[in-house]
């Protein structure tokens, strides 16, 4: 009976092993082209083996570990309905990744190749790019080459036209205080 038990959880241990969702892999022979986006991304994270953009908890999970690798200060909590709605599956203008938005600051994004150019293959790779307050309405893919999808996890955000005018008035307000005070005077006497 001992025996019989012992056999069938070593079964069910074996069983459960091979049915656990596994943590994607670095493709470590080919790492993620920072080049492939335009402008040229400051860092990438990957390439990933498959298709990581999905909400399942262990793609989830992927995509975690990945951007924690990037050198940006945003951490992705792990909600993936946001991420979700910003997924894109075909280019614009023949080779561009277009959100619906315009992207301002450090803008870290993914996309999944089913076969990127070069000998990776089925990838993800993670990128970041940093548009300054000037922005881009998009971004550029040097070679579509298998371009399965791609998602947006942040971007920074624009200030609000009234922001501006209170940063320009409040700025005004300090240079003319600083134009109305009385100005000093300082007299030096020699002996």
């Amino acid at each position: 009976m001992l025996r019989s038990l012992a056999l069938t959880s070593a079964a069910s241990a074996a069983l459960f092993a091979l049915h656990s969702p596994a943590s994607a892999t670095l493709v470590l022979d080919e790492p993620c082209d920072r080049a492939l986006v335009i402008p040229e991304a400051s860092a990438c994270s990957g390439y990933w083996e498959g298709n990581l953009l999905g909400g399942s908890p262990s793609k989830v999970q992927d995509q975690i570990d990945a951007i924690n690798q990037l050198p940006v200060l945003y951490t992705f909590d792990g909600n993936w309905a946001p991420i979700d709605a910003t997924k894109i599956t075909t280019l614009s203008n023949v080779n561009q990744l277009d959100f619906g938005r315009m992207l301002f600051g450090q803008t870290v994004f993914a996309a999944h190749f089913g076969n990127v150019a070069g000998d990776a293959g089925n990838v993800t790779a993670f990128w970041v790019v940093d548009f300054g307050i000037t922005g881009a309405s998009s971004i550029g893919l040097s070679d579509t080459q298998g371009f399965s999808n791609a998602v947006l996890y942040t971007t920074a955000a624009v200030p609000e036209p009234a922001t501006w005018l209170m940063m320009i008035l409040g700025l005004g307000l300090i240079g003319g205080a600083m134009r109305r005070r009385p100005k000093q005077t300082v007299s030096v006497s020699y002996a």
